[in-house]
């Protein structure tokens, strides 16, 4: 079978790909150094380095463009949380497979900081979307996988003995808004050791903050 005709269709949807992935670049950091507001679609363009009516040519408006890079980067942040602790050896137990990927959860937030301080400025962190809600029915949908996934991940616990047999939904519930406190947090300081963070976040959710009791030897 000749496959030559479907070769310039598929470099074409490659480079459309290209050139959408250098204008969200080129968003988040033109978005972090102006604000959303200060922000121009002439800036997004000159700093991609793209004639501006190629920006044009993939999104309607700068709210578009805003609405498209929190679903990129909140798409990249659940795919974090989904990915499991692939690779953690499940003999070294529950904790240490949720605290490889609350890591990972973290140092990717910590690679896109800028970004995410303006994401929790237009609501992300609470549920809403961009200024634009043409995309609030995936956001909604996204923020249902998110809260799935905790669940899965206190289920996982729970199935292992590490987690006391409570209600699940609760459980998922106060891990999710340890999680965003934590996030949050990061936002408005200095970076951190991502895996400190991770192992006291850990710590909190297994234990509480209760002062442990020393073993008498």
């Amino acid at each position: 079978m000749n496959l030559a005709p479907d070769r310039p269709p598929r470099r074409r949807d490659e480079a459309r790909a290209l050139f959408r992935n250098a204008i969200l670049d080129a968003a988040e950091a033109v978005f972090a150094e102006r604000g959303f507001h200060g922000a121009r679609i002439q800036d997004i363009a000159e700093r991609a380095r793209i004639a501006v009516g190629t920006v044009y040519n993939h999104f309607a408006d700068k709210d578009e463009v805003l609405s498209a890079l929190l679903e990129e980067r909140t798409e990249g942040l659940l795919a974090l949380v989904q990915a499991g602790g692939a690779d953690v050896p499940a003999s070294r137990g529950f904790r240490a497979r949720l605290e490889a990927r609350v890591a990972r959860m973290l140092a990717y937030v910590e690679q896109h900081r800028a970004f995410f301080a303006i994401a929790n400025e237009h609501g992300l962190f609470a549920g809403a979307v961009a200024p634009s809600a043409r995309s609030s029915a995936r956001n909604v949908q996204r923020m249902e996988t998110f809260r799935a996934s905790f669940r899965a991940i206190v289920e996982e616990g729970i199935a292992s003995g590490d987690l006391e047999p409570l209600d699940a939904d609760a459980l998922a519930r106060f891990l999710g808004g340890t999680m965003r406190a934590f996030v949050l947090s990061s936002l408005a300081e200095t970076s951190k050791d991502v895996r400190e963070q991770a192992a006291m976040l850990i710590d909190l959710f297994l234990h509480g903050a209760a002062k442990r009791r020393r073993r008498a030897k």
